[in-house]
């Protein structure tokens, strides 16, 4: 199969810049006109777990955080049809000041929306592959397996940075257009130049996806790079392919992703996930693997996870969950999404947790 060519054509910013503001043309005059005042809204997660844990060798006893953050976004409205748009958001720890971020570490920008041109935004956000879940990503705590097996941070830790990255990418300096939905389909298009850049590095990084989502049956797929990425010129890129279904109290979904350093290493990797639901309850597992970065290397892995849930109301939810990797003999895979699990020390071992949490949505 041919490659796709990840190079950023000025056309295809051009374009994305176009339509996005496309809607400015409006006479000044008649903007005033219609202008609203701004609304402006904050918001936040807080999600936290008391957990027994293993990292393959040594048990330990943790209050771990889950990505807990908080936020402030506001809209000002123009017209009918033109939108500015803002948000500051960043990630915090209340188990660990140490562990809370800089203002505005996670999602946050400002642009313009339009409901017929679509948006276009700049600053810090996910990458269009990263924010791409549909139904495949729905378990909380440690049994989170996007971030490990799709987005390779399991395999990262297996092969080193230095020649190998997880593609689990929130990127600064930015810029990124969303299209208007259309007929259930949503297209991103993102492109984040290399800051630091040099006559020998370059850095840059582009992203896509397209996603059909009716709320019942939903497809995407997304598509990134990264210039350069190793000292012989190998870009990083990667395929994603999700797909699912939301029918009454049953959900499923699955994923697939290649991750290739185009320097000798390729990770192929797949996640199947499921959910129950019983009233408040819901059942929920999730299992995936990675393959071997090359023809016998033995540093594959595989993830499984099982979790329930109780809603107390829509803001606040307990959950208990169980999460193990299984580790081949030269693979160091760990969990990603609490801020302080500790890394596996020694190839092949099988890290485990058992944890009981709350998230409260507000």
């Amino acid at each position: 199969m041919q490659k796709p060519n990840f190079k950023l054509s000025n056309h295809a910013l051009s374009l994305a810049t176009l339509l996005a503001l496309g809607g400015v043309v409006a006479p000044t005059a008649a903007l005033a006109q219609t202008a609203t005042p701004p609304a402006f809204t904050w918001y936040g997660r807080i999600d936290m777990a008391f957990e027994s844990n293993n990292d393959g060798a040594q048990g330990r006893t943790q209050i771990q955080n889950f990505s807990s953050r908080i936020g402030f976004k506001g809209e000002r409205g123009f017209n009918s049809d033109l939108t500015g748009v803002f948000q500051v958001e960043t990630g915090v720890a209340p188990d660990d000041a140490g562990q809370s971020k800089a203002l505005a570490s996670r999602n946050s920008y400002v642009g313009l929306k339009s409901q017929s041109m679509g948006q276009l935004i700049i600053g810090t956000h996910d990458m269009p592959l990263k924010s791409l879940e549909g139904t495949a990503s729905q378990l909380w705590g440690e049994g989170e397996a996007m971030e490990v097996i799709i987005h390779g941070k399991g395999s990262r830790a297996a092969l080193g940075s230095a020649v190998f990255d997880n593609v689990h990418t929130r990127k600064a300096s930015m810029l990124m257009y969303t299209s208007p939905k259309f007929s259930n389909i949503v297209a991103k298009l993102a492109y984040a130049p290399d800051e630091a850049q040099t006559a020998a590095v370059n850095k840059a990084m582009i992203g896509a996806s397209v996603e059909y989502n009716d709320g019942t049956y939903n497809i995407g797929l997304a598509t990134q790079s990264q210039d350069k990425f190793t000292a012989t010129g190998g870009a990083m890129t990667a395929n994603k392919l999700t797909a699912g279904v939301k029918m009454g109290v049953f959900s499923v979904g699955a994923a697939f992703s290649t991750i290739d350093n185009n320097s000798g290493k390729k990770t192929d990797n797949w996640l199947l996930t499921g959910s129950y639901a019983m009233g408040p309850v819901v059942l929920k597992a999730n299992y995936g693997q990675s393959s071997d970065s090359a023809s016998n290397a033995d540093d594959g892995l595989s993830m499984a996870a099982i979790e329930a849930d109780y809603a107390l109301d829509k803001m606040v939810t307990l959950y208990g969950y169980y999460a193990s990797i299984d580790n081949k003999s030269k693979a160091k895979g760990s969990f990603a999404a609490a801020d302080n699990f500790p890394a596996t020390a020694k190839a092949g071992d099988k890290p485990n947790a058992f944890g009981i949490g709350v998230r409260f949505n507000f």
